[in-house]
Order: structure tokens, then C-alpha cells, then sequence
């Protein structure tokens, strides 16, 4: 009887550690394969520099100062080691440095804004190689402003009403005087203005549960006005669309590189 109790027990005291350790290699493996995050910041430069708002600085050869910078980033996607995209949900952020700005003729005012890094959350654990998103706002959006999908909004003076029968929202916006005498808007918004690029990371960034990642990318202001002559076309909009192509094509092409990469 004796000889049973103790088996019994010493059954009992296996199993028990056996679930136990069942336990501990299911929580490791939810941790591994619950949704991480990564930190991405876009960084203002002008020349390698960094940006400051209403400095003068000399672009294309003739000395500006910028009081507004703004720009759209949508559709965020990341691609995987096996080359899927997997696309982030309603991803619109408004990336600005700006000063307060008058909506509305004047109904009320937008805050002052310095904003340059964006929370990307919710991210299926994997293994990730490059990051893929866009400048502007696609169609789908753009020509109606009563659909709203991430941080899209008629309230943050980022819609023009004069480009309605082409567009709604303004993709980006930078603002300034030349040679402190002539007023620079330089604007994209037309739904050709829409562009898409993919940006490699330096090596695969691992995304999970227990992974704190981040990325930097360098925005270089003289990349994204390259190319623009400025007392020729002191305001870019729907009216100037070739001098809007140049500066859409910029976004592209010329202002936005890897600056640096983390995976903790």
C-alpha cells in the first residue's frame, strides 16, 4: 500500500513538472510570434544637416527660408525574407514642422507642430528586408473626404478646395520667402503627384513580440526641391502640373534614404 502511495506521488510530482515545462515553451513561443512594432522617423535635413524651421539656407542657388514643411506618408507596407508584402492597416501619418496655421479662414487655429516619427504597431511577427511606402494620398481617398482612414482629416489645413474637381488633399507642402521678399508655396496634390518607393534595410529587422525596433530615414530637403527654379515658379500647384511633376518625382527619387536601422 505503501509502495503504491509513493508511486503514486512520484507520478504525480512528473506530471506536474511536465506541464510546467509545457508551460514555460508555449509562453517563449507566443512571445516569438506575437505582433511587434518598429519606430520609424523620418529626419529633416537640408545638405546632410539637420532642418531648422525659418533658417535661411541656400537651395538651387538662391537663399530661402522655410516656415512649413508637411508631408503625407500612406500606405505602408513591409516586405518579408520571402518577398510578401505585408501591408500596415490605414496607415495615413502627417509628417510636419510647422508654426500655428490658420484654418478655415481663420475659424480656429492649427497648433504649432514638430512631428517626424511614427509608431508602427501591430506588425505580424517575421523577418523583414525593406520597407515600401508612399507620398500623397491614394485615389481612393483623395477624392473623397468624407471616407477617413488613419490620421486623414479635413481640420489640419492639409485639403484645398481650388484643386477639388482634381483632387482633395495636398500631399506636401513646403513654405517659405525667397531672398525674404517673394512668398514660396511649393505643393503636390494631384492624383499623378501620387508616388510609391521601397527603401532596403541594412540587413533583415526580426519584428515580434520582444523586439524593439527602429528605423531613421534621412528626408533631404534639397532632394525634394531639386531641380525647381523658384523665382520662375515662386507657387507650384494644380496650375504649374509640370513644375508638380518635378517636385513629385523628388519625393521619389531624390529626398528619402536609409539613415540607420536597429533591431534590440
Amino acid at each position: 500500500m505503501k509502495t503504491n502511495y509513493i508511486s503514486i506521488l512520484i507520478l504525480l510530482i512528473t506530471l506536474f513538472t511536465s506541464c510546467s515545462n509545457d508551460d514555460d515553451i508555449a509562453t517563449t513561443d507566443l512571445t516569438a510570434s506575437e505582433p511587434g512594432a518598429i519606430n520609424l522617423t523620418f529626419d529633416s535635413q537640408v545638405a546632410g544637416e539637420p532642418f531648422t524651421l525659418d533658417q535661411t539656407y541656400t537651395i538651387n542657388g538662391e537663399s530661402i527660408t522655410i516656415n512649413q514643411l508637411r508631408y503625407w506618408v500612406s500606405n505602408i507596407v513591409l516586405i518579408n525574407e520571402a518577398g510578401e508584402a505585408v501591408a500596415l492597416p490605414e496607415s495615413y501619418f502627417l509628417i510636419e514642422e510647422t508654426g500655428t496655421i490658420s484654418i478655415q479662414d481663420g475659424a480656429y487655429e492649427y497648433p504649432a507642430t514638430q512631428r517626424e516619427s511614427i509608431a508602427l504597431s501591430g506588425i505580424p511577427a517575421g523577418e523583414y528586408t525593406d520597407i515600401q511606402f508612399s507620398i500623397g494620398i491614394d485615389s481612393q481617398y483623395n477624392d473623397n473626404l468624407s471616407l477617413q482612414a488613419g490620421e486623414l482629416s479635413q481640420l489640419n489645413g492639409m485639403t484645398n478646395i481650388s484643386w477639388m474637381w482634381h483632387t482633395s488633399y495636398i500631399f506636401a507642402s513646403v513654405k517659405g520667402m525667397l531672398n525674404n521678399a517673394t512668398e514660396l508655396t511649393l505643393e503636390t496634390g494631384l492624383n499623378s503627384s501620387y508616388r510609391t518607393l521601397t527603401i532596403p534595410f541594412s540587413e533583415a529587422i526580426s519584428v515580434n513580440g520582444s523586439t524593439n525596433n527602429t528605423v531613421t530615414i534621412a528626408s533631404e530637403i534639397t532632394g525634394m526641391l531639386e531641380g525647381i527654379d523658384f523665382a520662375e515658379t515662386p507657387i507650384i500647384g494644380a496650375s504649374t502640373p509640370e513644375a508638380m511633376t518635378v517636385m513629385a518625382d523628388n519625393f521619389q527619387n531624390t529626398t528619402f534614404t536609409l539613415q540607420s536601422d536597429s533591431n534590440e
